[in-house]
Parts: C-alpha cells; structure tokens; sequence
C-alpha cells in the first residue's frame, strides 16, 4: 500500500514537471512565407543588436533556426533534478516487499526526499500563481503584426482601394477575437499546471506523514489512509479552477502546520534568496 502511494506521487510529480516544462516554454507559430519574410526584413533593418559580422547570429535570423546547438535551460536542468532525487527513495519503495528487517527504519529515510518534492510542488504553483508565464506571446506577436497591418491599410486606403472600412474592421475584429481565445487557451493551461502542482503538493504531504506514522499503524489504519489520499487528490483533478487559491492557501496552511515541512519550506525559500549560504540545506 505503502509503494503503491509512493508510485503515485512519483507519476504526479513526474506529470507536473512536465507541465510547468510545457508553459515556460514559448509556443512557435509557424508563419505563412510571406509574413516572415516582412519580420526578418523588419528585423534586420531595425534592430540595433544585431551584429552583421556575427555570421552565426544572421543565420538564425534569417532561417529562423533557434533549435541548433540549443542548450537545456537552467529551469529544465532544475526540473529534472526535482525528479532525480526522488528516484533512489522510490527504488527503496518498489523493493519493500523484499526487505524483512528493519523496514521501518529505511522507510523513515525516503521522508526527506518527499517532503523535498512536497513543498517544492507547492512553491512552483504559487510561482506561476504569482508571476505567470506567458508561452502564448509569440502568437500574440503574430496578432500584433496583422494588427499593425490592418492598421496601415485603414489609414492608406482611398477611393480605389480594393478593401473597404467596413471590411478592414472585421478583419481586426477577427483579431481581437484571436486574441481572446490565446489569453482563454493560455489561462486554461497555467490553471492545469497549478491544479497538478497541488495535487502532488497534497499527496506528498500525505504521504510524509504516512511515512512517519509507518511503523505505529497497522495494514488496515495503512489502508485507510492510502484510500483516503487517492480519494482527495481525485477531487481536485475537476476544471473547477475557481477554488484553485483557496485550494492552495489551504495546502499552504497544513503544511505549514507540520513543524518538519515548515523546516523544508523554510529551507527552500532560503537557498532560493540565498543560494551561496553556507548553512545545512535539507533539500539536497
């Protein structure tokens, strides 16, 4: 029952990582030849940073190749130590069937590692809570752009013009509309991230005190448990985003309440505004 949670926190955990991946990252949109010729030429004509002996640098913009020699990004590296370090806890976990002394004690061990993740999960959704991510700006650029042109074709126009006002007007209507749906799509994700973030951020907690308790608890009290952490978690897997704050203020403030987590929490804050500090860390 025990492995089976540990498994489960781990696959959410997993699955949120990915999904904060996923709106930190900025979505390409591709555009007709036209269109992109215009902003390479609007580019190379206007931007003062562009050094035209960097041979390398004019390449990129003119084939629109950022992809060559890209290197992960720290937030990337981040992340995916989140997940490394909890793999040696789990590997304890998906052995435990096979460990007949001293079970309790190398359990007590792997509580670390989960409430590292725990109050991690927590700390990354009040992030993007806080100062969101924008992946969509590259279509709103792409808007912006026909916008700009729309704009110069309403001002230009004259008796002769092929599109009249009236049509112009729709046309940047059906921008506005665009843009709309990109801010709707974008909130709807980050909303799902954060939804993903607290479920592991709740599992986790659960499950660092299952881990304490684990040597005083029988099967059945066990169980009990596990069933009741599966049954909470799945209620917040609903688009009811609405209650996402109050979820998370409420997460926040059981975890806080555990003397032990509020440590992690602490601890991690710390290393955040002070990384150089010298003092014991606990999240390693």
């Amino acid at each position: 029952m025990l492995r089976i949670t540990t498994e489960r926190f781990h696959n959410q955990v997993v699955e949120a990582i990915a999904s904060v991946k996923d709106v930190y990252t900025l979505k390409n949109v591709p555009l007709d030849p036209q269109l992109s010729r215009e902003l390479i030429t609007q580019q190379l004509l206007t931007d003062p940073s562009i050094n035209f002996r960097n041979i390398i640098e004019i390449d990129k913009i003119i084939t629109q190749d950022d992809e060559t020699n890209k290197q992960p990004s720290n937030l990337d590296r981040e992340l995916d130590a989140l997940t490394a370090e909890y793999d040696t806890a789990l590997e304890v976990f998906q052995n435990l069937e096979n460990i007949d002394y001293g079970s309790s004690r190398i359990v007590a061990q792997t509580a670390q590692p989960a409430r590292c993740l725990t109050v991690k999960m927590l700390l990354l959704a009040k992030q993007i809570q806080e100062r969101p991510p924008q992946p969509n700006n590259s279509q709103r650029v792409l808007i912006s752009v026909r916008l700009q042109q729309l704009r110069r074709l309403y001002n230009n126009r004259n008796s002769s013009s092929p599109t009249s006002a009236e049509e112009i007007k729709r046309q940047v209507a059906e921008q506005i509309d665009e843009w709309l749906r990109v801010n709707a799509d974008e909130k709807a994700a980050l909303e799902d991230t954060v939804t993903k973030l607290l479920i592991a951020a709740d599992t986790g907690r659960q499950l660092s005190r299952l881990i304490d308790d684990y040597s005083n608890l029988s099967f059945d009290v066990i169980a009990a448990r596990v069933t009741q952490i599966i049954g909470i978690t799945s209620n917040l897997t609903g688009k009811n985003y609405s209650s996402l704050r109050t979820r998370m203020r409420t997460i926040e403030r059981v975890i806080n309440e555990d003397r032990t987590l509020r440590e992690f929490v602490s601890d991690v804050s710390l290393r955040r505004t002070q990384p150089q500090t010298s003092k014991p860390q606990l999240c390693q």
